[in-house]
């Protein structure tokens, strides 16, 4: 190896995973790269070392998407709720959007494993089904006496469903104390999948349903070794993913009798890079 020149090209080759949109079908010299990375150890790990002094992390090199890159506490890449959702109340809406959508797109943990598989999905959807289910939370609440909301500043995800229903789900509502203008539940929906398309995540086939999205690989693999597992057990507890049970996948319906974990809040601080 030439070492200046190789240090050189597995910098761009983090460049090339690092801007957005480029893939290595779009480009000789990323595809070349790729092939580098496969075929030669030590310029992989090389390209580990480039990525590790951003305080990233190397997840994959795929075919489709390239060098797929994860976030680590440090770095300074991460993009952080607050910087996407100003509004303080808006943001564990904003995360349960997020959490909906990659459980609805992977209904299945095989899915995240699979090449093949590409969600589609619209912001509808995404909205109706978070209200399905909080509606479902709402009514056991009621059947049973828990009709308490956690302590303010401790929302855990009981709470959670239930501001989220508070929302107007097309119009802008107003707080009860400064009746100061909060979003709608389809505009945090449609926030989120901004992101994830800016991102090169997803991509928007029409305007149907407030927006309709199919999902592209590096989601899959952003979702897959970031957060998904951990999350889609704990949406399965609330009916919203399905895990396999005995070999074979079990297709978790709107469950009014899930039984959520109170004292947890949506966990994700920072989902993609």
């Amino acid at each position: 190896m030439n070492r200046p020149e190789d240090a050189a090209e597995a910098a761009r080759m983090v460049a090339f995973a690092m801007a957005r949109r480029k893939a290595p079908a779009r480009s000789g010299e990323y595809a070349r790269l790729v092939q580098r990375f496969d075929t030669e150890p030590d310029f992989a790990q090389m390209v580990r070392m480039v990525a590790k002094g951003f305080d990233l992390t190397v997840l994959e090199v795929h075919p489709l998407t390239g060098l797929v890159l994860g976030i680590t506490p440090e770095t300074d890449f991460a993009v952080s709720v607050s910087d996407l959702v100003p509004q303080t109340t808006d943001r564990p809406l904003y995360l349960l959007a997020q959490l909906t959508i990659a459980a609805m797109v992977f209904p299945r943990p095989e899915d995240l494993d699979d090449d093949e598989h590409v969600g589609r999905i619209s912001v509808r959807q995404v909205d109706d089904e978070v209200r399905v289910l909080a509606s479902g939370i709402e009514r056991r609440l009621a059947q049973t006496g828990e009709d308490v909301d956690p302590p303010s500043g401790q929302l855990g995800l009981e709470g959670l469903w239930r501001a989220y229903l508070r929302r107007n789900a097309t119009g802008k509502t107003k707080t009860q104390t400064d009746r100061a203008p909060q979003a709608s539940t389809r505009a945090l929906v449609k926030r989120a999948f901004t992101h994830l398309e800016s991102h090169g995540f997803v991509r928007k086939v029409s305007d149907e349903d407030a927006g309709k999205y199919v999902t592209h690989v590096k989601y899959r693999l952003q979702i897959r070794d970031q957060a998904a597992r951990d999350m889609l057990q704990e949406l399965a507890e609330l009916g919203v993913a399905a895990l396999p049970t005995g070999g074979e996948p079990n297709h978790a319906q709107h469950s009014p009798d899930a039984q959520p974990s109170p004292d947890e809040a949506a966990p994700v601080n920072d989902l993609f890079s």
